[in-house]
């Protein structure tokens, strides 16, 4: 074999060039001098000129063959000049640039990842396209955009990266016309690796913990499972590890070369009140409780890699009582404003974080996680939204989104009032990298966007499960590789629940399979088909 036979066998198949069609401008408004501010350097220049710069890929084109758009700006008048959008937001394309503006402005204000999370806008939610009536994603504009408002035009390097690698830099000057403006015609970027994936976004900078509990196999002993398992994940991480025993005795792994570890030491114990929650548990769901200690942004994340690379055979990740739970520090970043607008996302969005969950975490069914949306008082998601804006204190909010301090819910905020967290229960265990951070990742992004995005608007009773996700992705999570991830993974559970209604209704006698398809089946047998009804309430 001749080198270059063998390099191109090293490297895969030969990856053909994707093409995205494409157009830049932007939109323009001039304001009233009442509305505009001063510039931040100065002080003494108003900002009159409001405009957003976008990139649209048109439709037939793929957008996630980009995966971020920078633009530049060639000014000294901004304290900050670079802005990044990684997550674009679906466009009408038959309509102009000022209208596209419009929309722009009121449902995203700024989409730059690093702004578009952080300003409100007092533009009406009329101007809003109707959240039943949002163009097919084949059938319409997809734009990165960053907006901005100055006392000038302006001139931007406008940066265009693949998600293999290539690049497309563009020069741009701000058209302060009535209407804005747009390039003609066309232009294309060219991916040359359009194989690679799209990558998760840098983790939000966020103090959490992360909970996991596996049910332990009914081959070992309970205390060897909890000693052998601290044993392995130290072995294998290095990090201090605690483990509490059922006396009340401690032993500590880690902590001779490292005084300090106190604070940092991850703490292994067998729980039973999760297997107590549960009626006639047998002995293969005893519990084994790891918690970590206060985490922080990415650097938290390799070290959940670390731990869970050592985890021991016996943790069981199909026991009914394996759960994921992660707590997110707010206590001195999110005021109750923000909280009430968290929650309202949460709710909002239920059902189609249901969808991507195994069965038996899925509405109301689980008692560990029950249905923050089910118990809350409201028939639906707009008195819901109404009865959460009248929340005015944190005490208000948690008795209002988790009614009974005898039940667990999936967006738990019993710990908000004296620890200042809130917790995501939903989750079940998992041993699979990859699905534990991204959910880490998912809990982070929903809480940092919910709390700096404008207060979201209620779902219409036309809007799908399917649009749904769309919604939580695109305009919440902001986050195209979690979404694909999440599509992947609910489309799996979909296909495993399917398999197992077969096998179910093999084994049935010719009367029972009858009462199936007729529709008197088990309140889950019906999930594969909520895809294609529409919203009840």
């Amino acid at each position: 074999m001749n080198p270059s036979a063998a390099s191109t066998a090293a490297d895969g198949p030969q990856q053909s060039p994707a093409s995205v069609e494409f157009t830049l401008g932007n939109t323009y408004r001039l304001l009233d001098e009442s509305e505009a501010s001063f510039d931040k350097l100065t002080g003494t220049y108003s900002k009159i000129h409001d405009w957003v710069l976008y990139i649209d890929v048109l439709p037939g084109s793929d957008p996630d063959f980009i995966d971020r758009v920078t633009f530049e700006m060639q000014d000294k008048s901004f304290v900050k000049s670079s802005f990044t959008c990684h997550s674009p937001i679906r466009i009408r394309s038959n309509v102009g640039s000022a209208y596209l503006g419009k929309i722009s402005g009121a449902r995203n204000n700024n989409n730059s990842q690093e702004n578009q999370i952080g300003q409100d806008t007092e533009e009406k939610p009329k101007d809003a396209p109707s959240m039943s009536s949002r163009p097919h994603g084949n059938l319409c504009r997809w734009r990165f955009s960053t907006r901005q408002q100055t006392y000038g035009a302006v001139d931007v390097q406008i940066s265009i990266r693949g998600r293999g690698g290539s690049k497309l830099t563009i020069p741009y000057r701000i058209v302060l016309n009535e209407g804005g403006n747009e390039s003609y015609p066309t232009m294309v970027f060219v991916e040359k690796r359009p194989n690679h994936a799209l990558k998760p976004m840098k983790m939000q900078n966020v103090e959490y913990i992360l909970e996991m509990k596996f049910g332990l196999d009914q081959g070992i002993s309970t205390s060897s499972a909890l000693y052998e398992s601290a044993k392995s994940v130290f072995s294998r991480s290095k990090i201090p590890i605690r483990v509490l025993s059922e006396d009340g005795n401690s032993e500590e792994f880690g902590f001779a070369k490292k005084k300090s570890a106190a604070s940092t030491a991850w703490s292994f114990k067998l729980d039973y009140s999760s297997r107590d929650k549960i009626e006639q548990l047998s002995r293969e769901h005893d519990v084994l409780s790891i918690s970590s200690p206060n985490l922080s942004g990415g650097h938290g994340l390799n070290e959940c890699y670390k731990i869970i690379e050592g985890l021991p055979w016996h943790c069981n990740v199909s026991s009914l009582v394996g759960s994921l739970h992660v707590r997110i520090d707010v206590s001195s970043t999110l005021s109750i404003e923000q909280l009430v607008k968290l929650c309202m996302n949460f709710i909002k969005y239920e059902e189609s974080v249901d969808s991507f969950m195994p069965s038996h975490r899925r509405d109301d069914h689980c008692c560990d996680c029950r249905s923050n949306k089910h118990h809350i008082k409201g028939g639906n998601n707009k008195e819901r939204n109404n009865l959460l804006s009248q929340c005015k204190t944190v005490q208000e909010l948690v008795d209002c989104m988790n009614p009974s301090k005898e039940q667990c819910y999936k967006l738990n905020l019993s710990c908000l009032v004296e620890f200042g967290y809130i917790e995501f229960r939903q989750h079940e265990s998992s041993k699979d990298k990859t699905t534990v951070t991204n959910w880490i990742r998912f809990c982070a992004a929903f809480v940092k966007n919910s709390a700096r995005l404008r207060s979201p608007l209620s779902l219409k009773e036309t809007t799908s499960i399917e649009e749904e996700f769309d919604l939580l992705f695109e305009y919440v999570v902001k986050d195209r590789a979690l979404r694909n991830f999440y599509r992947d993974r609910r489309d799996s559970i979909e296909a495993q629940e399917r398999e197992r209604q077969m096998a179910e209704a093999a084994v049935k006698e010719p009367s029972d399979e009858m009462s199936i398809s007729d529709g008197s089946s088990s309140e889950d047998s019906t999930h594969t088909d909520r895809f294609k009804r529409l919203r009840t309430t």
